[in-house]
């Protein structure tokens, strides 16, 4: 099973990017697997606010449980989509190196992810990337600075994301930035401007896309 991880900061198009690719690449080749934002939407205390909500109200204490359960519904996502649709290549949205590389590493070293949970986070994360196909064989890495991030967050309006500060998109942005940039089999592509508009553009990613394999 190949797997190919659309990543990039919050903000950058990810999901965009791949309702677009699902348009444009053929279905019975491809399973496009979405980050499971709606799950973790779901995932409420008895008061109804969700996992999501909590971890941005308050980092310091919720990074340890959002960072487990993110990187265990985005395994379980690509498991039951293998299951459902097995033999095609699987463009993702995100992955659990990710999860790890920018987004928990930045907890510990924030402060916010103490490291003993930090350990048992790794030791799990370890084992079960280990265990399912999950490993990966390209990256489309999407390239917006910060500040276009910032902006974007704010029109979406996506419950339990306001009020991201812009030195917390900073951090992930460089994060992304020293992982991706020295990875092997990386298409970068800037998602500053709306490249929806250049058709010449996009059939171009489209042909670079399926020679990433």
């Amino acid at each position: 099973m190949k797997n190919i991880y659309v990543e990039g900061n919050i903000g950058t198009g990810k999901t965009t990017f791949l309702k677009y690719l699902e348009q444009h690449l053929p279905s019975d080749k491809y399973n496009f697997i979405y980050e499971p934002v709606d799950e973790w939407m779901r995932t409420t205390d008895d008061s109804g606010k969700s996992i999501l909500e909590h971890f941005y109200e308050d980092q310091s204490k919720w990074s340890y449980c959002f960072q487990m359960n993110s990187f265990i519904s985005r395994i379980h996502k690509i498991t039951e989509t293998n299951r459902a649709n097995p033999g095609k290549i699987n463009i993702i949205e995100r992955s659990v190196f990710t999860d790890d590389i920018c987004f928990a590493k930045n907890c510990l070293e924030s402060g916010d992810m103490r490291s003993l949970e930090y350990n048992v986070y790794k030791k799990w994360h370890t084992w079960l990337t280990d265990k399912f196909d999950i490993q990966s064989d390209a990256f489309i890495y999407l390239y917006s600075s910060p500040e276009v991030c910032s902006q974007r967050i704010a029109k979406r309006s996506r419950s339990g994301e306001a009020g991201i500060p812009i030195e917390y998109l900073e951090n992930l942005h460089r994060r992304h930035d020293e992982w991706l940039n020295t990875e092997k089999n990386v298409l970068k592509i800037e998602s500053e401007e709306n490249m929806y508009d250049n058709e010449s553009k996009m059939k171009n990613n489209i042909e670079r896309i399926e020679k990433l394999y």
